[in-house]
């Protein structure tokens, strides 16, 4: 009896745990403009890498329908972050142009990460680990989910919005520009 109850408990589980492996399969092939998924863009990624050097700028863009906006831009040298730079600005309703309201730069090794305000200093491998883990996960039924490219599969868009929210309700990362140096 004890062997029949085995057999059927790991029955079970193989077969809970095959649905759950194909629903996470199902999450990862969100598919960007640029025609890669995650899976896809993450081995682009790891190409480019190896050709490029690993070193690399990129900027982080919060932008709010209220005016008010920043950008973070991160600054990467043999796969370590060097830099980080912030500002933060508002939108002016007329013209579009930006009034400048608070910037940093954090240059050194112990400056890296002292202020509170601005996207973390993480490398693009750290953006992709957390848009997996964090993002994509997501219930597919509750919320949309977005996966976007540049055209050469760098990530540039990872996130999620609740169904049915209507303002500043993306979660995620959302990447405004990328630059090999």
């Amino acid at each position: 009896m004890k062997k029949l109850y085995l057999i059927f408990v790991l029955s079970v589980t193989f077969v809970l745990d095959s649905c759950s492996v194909n629903t996470m399969q199902s999450r990862l092939d969100v598919e960007g403009e640029h025609g890669y998924d995650f899976r896809e863009s993450r081995a682009a990624w790891k190409d480019l890498k190896r050709e490029q050097g690993n070193s690399y700028t990129y900027t982080i863009l919060v932008q709010s329908w209220t005016g008010y906006g920043s950008e973070t831009t991160i600054e990467v040298e043999g796969g370590k972050v060097k830099k980080r730079y912030y500002v933060a600005f508002i939108i002016s309703e007329e013209d579009g142009s930006r009034t400048v309201t608070e910037t940093y730069e954090e240059n050194t090794k112990k400056e890296l990460g002292s202020h509170a305000v601005g996207a973390p200093a993480y490398t693009i491998d750290h953006l992709y680990t957390t848009c997996l883990s964090k993002y994509l996960t997501v219930d597919h039924e509750t919320n949309k989910v977005f996966f976007d490219t540049n055209d050469d599969g760098v990530m540039m868009l990872c996130g999620y919005m609740p169904a049915g929210c209507q303002d500043d309700c993306f979660r995620g990362i959302k990447i405004s520009e990328f630059n090999w140096k």
